[in-house]
């Protein structure tokens, strides 16, 4: 029997295990002998609470794991309880998900190294989300019971189970950092650290939260979004009615109805769910079927069903499910989680709500949209934020040596380049068919580094598939080294089933793929610039705020490759400059030497939308 878990494994159906024997403490003296003796070698950790925040609950019991101390503390007969032991903590503390572990140290004050292993995980084999009964099924197959994760911890008189559970977390977290330590190289172990020392900062953006303007919020865009997709949604019961589909939101009955509808020729080159086989219907399959048709009512019909996807997409995402996010807490803050390395490329990702999908501003099918207007200051308050400019293209150019790309993002213009090979003559920039002709062009240089070949590229850019290997062959001949770097990485991913990513970790790849060996080195070397931005930042408001300066100032988010904080008016400009610092110095952290020239914008405003 098997079982399949993240990252295409399959492992052997685990086995229980039996609960290692282990020390109950329950008094101070006795936790300070048994810190002392692990203060110079690693000690796993976990923590059982009465709530999941500190400000809610207490930290009941502590359990603690190496190769020579099995412990299990309960906090309760202590005086003071955790908070009056968290200093005598003073090692290096192995745990899974240290941003729980932290906010309770935080909490009492005092914040010791804090190692997670599902990061060493993630530097090895590449980002995902799991869970810790995930990883020791995985990796040490042993299955792992929860039944007590919930249990009351509070109660006077714990049951054995509820012990016996309290100690396994940690004894199965040390072996798991056993695990992963014999598996590690030196270079694996820097990206471990770039991804763990951003924690801090994501604790402290994830509690400060962002404050919403839900006025503008309902009548600006909510109201729009739902006029548009009205609109849209007349003009498809145009094309097919509710007795041919009647859920319009139904993929599967859409596909039913295509698979009756439309012609062999067009269903055998219709992309098609793995799991299922159905027609796709996705935003993008839809945009390549309007772009192999133009100037026919088929394009209106799926640039409609495309667009009413999008508006939907729009309105479940970004409408009132953000002000409920901002209603859940009395101050309207959204408090959305900041997942670091939950992508495979260990980008971040984010939830409840989903602010990494925030989208830039920009027209939406005819309507200005501007969601980051929505993201505002408190009274008496700024927003500082900057942003990297065009990030993934400058990597791209440094990672690959590629001096013409290098020269075109730093000096030059990448887009119009490519824009003035489309229009068939050099564009002007500030007119208005310049600026439509250059945000054509970024669909050609992004649509390259995702991977895109000359028939995707085709249906994007509503072009036939030779103008569209015309636009490759240009990039192609422009930029040789970049566009070689795909089949580098191709090769490497042939000969080894990893990448080794310029942090030093690793992401494991089954089986070549053009368009993941193009896109992910770029997107992991703009996630370690960042992640090291982050960290840089967090430390300089740290120094700041421990002598007295700053004292308001908090890191709010990252969306994109952008980091905002919340500072005070009269601290705005300083916070910029000490934002930008630090932002080029992570840049360099990863590429030292690198030109630096027009490497971040943004500035202070009201809103993440108007920054001066």
């Amino acid at each position: 029997m098997t079982m399949s878990f993240a990252f295409g494994q399959e492992v052997e159906a685990c086995a229980m295990i039996n609960i290692p024997k282990y020390e109950l403490v329950s008094t101070a003296q006795r936790l300070c002998k048994i810190l002392q003796d692990n203060q110079d070698k690693p000690l796993a950790l976990d923590f059982e609470t009465t709530s999941l925040k500190p400000a809610d609950g207490r930290a009941r019991l502590v359990s603690l794991s190496n190769d020579t101390t099995s412990v299990l503390v309960d906090f309760d007969p202590i005086k003071g309880g955790f908070r009056s032991m968290a200093e005598h903590f003073t090692g290096t503390y192995i745990v899974f998900n240290a941003g729980f572990e932290g906010r309770w140290f935080l909490d009492a004050g005092h914040l010791p190294t804090l190692w997670d292993v599902g990061y060493m995980r993630r530097s090895y084999l590449g980002g995902g989300r799991f869970r810790l009964m995930d990883m020791v099924a995985w990796d040490l197959k042993i299955e792992m019971s929860k039944e007590q994760q919930l249990s009351d911890w509070s109660a006077p008189i714990l049951s054995q189970e509820q012990v016996d559970y309290a100690y396994l977390d940690a004894h199965l977290t040390w072996e798991l950092y056993r695990y992963w330590t014999d598996k590690m190289d030196d270079q694996h172990w820097l990206g471990f650290h770039m991804l763990n020392d951003m924690y801090p900062a994501v604790i402290e953006m994830e509690d400060s939260g962002i404050l919403m303007d839900q006025a503008y919020h309902k009548a600006e865009l909510i109201t729009n979004w739902t006029e548009v997709r009205d609109t849209l949604i007349t003009t498809i019961r145009e094309f097919v009615g509710a007795d041919e589909v009647s859920n319009i939101n139904s993929d599967p009955q859409w596909s039913d109805y295509f698979a009756r509808t439309m012609q062999d020729d067009w269903l055998d080159v219709w992309p098609r769910t793995e799991k299922s086989g159905r027609l796709q219907m996705t935003t993008k399959t839809l945009k390549l079927l309007a772009g192999k048709c133009p100037g026919t009512p088929l394009e209106e019909f799926f640039d409609a069903l495309s667009g009413y996807k999008t508006m939907s997409k729009y309105l479940s995402s970004f409408g009132q499910s953000m002000i409920d996010a901002a209603n859940k807490h009395d101050d309207g803050r959204i408090r959305a989680r900041f997942n670091i390395g939950a992508a495979k490329t260990c980008r971040f990702s984010s939830s409840g709500p989903n602010l990494q999908q925030v989208p830039r501003d920009k027209e939406l099918l005819g309507k200005a949209t501007s969601v980051r207007r929505s993201l505002v200051a408190g009274r008496g308050n700024l927003l500082a934020s900057l942003d990297y400019s065009g990030i993934e293209l400058r990597v791209l150019a440094l990672l690959t040596g590629d001096e013409q790309l290098l020269e075109d993002m730093v000096t030059g213009d990448v887009h119009a380049e490519v824009a003035a090979v489309i229009a068939g003559h050099k564009i002007d920039k500030t007119t208005k068919d310049g600026k439509a002709a250059r945000t054509a062009a970024k669909g050609v240089s992004f649509g390259i580094i995702y991977g895109s070949g000359a028939a995707g590229l085709a249906g994007t850019m509503r072009t036939s598939v030779g103008r569209a290997q015309g636009y490759i062959d240009f990039w192609q001949h422009r930029y040789p080294k970049a566009f070689q770097l795909r089949h580098d990485i191709m090769d490497e991913v042939t000969a080894t089933k990893f990448i080794r990513m310029v942090d030093g970790g690793t992401v494991y790849m089954a089986k070549p793929d053009l368009p993941k060996c193009a896109n992910y080195p770029v997107q992991r070397a703009a996630l370690s610039i960042m992640a090291k931005a982050i960290s840089r930042h967090k430390a300089s408001l740290d120094s700041e705020r421990a002598a007295g300066r700053h004292t308001g100032t908090r890191m709010i988010a990252t969306i994109h490759d952008a980091l905002i904080d919340e500072v005070s008016s009269l601290d705005a400009q300083s916070c910029l400059q000490m934002m930008e610092q630090d932002m080029i110095g992570g840049y360099l952290d990863v590429f030292p030497g690198a030109p630096i020239d027009n490497l971040v914008e943004g500035g202070v405003g009201p809103n993440w939308a108007e920054l001066d």
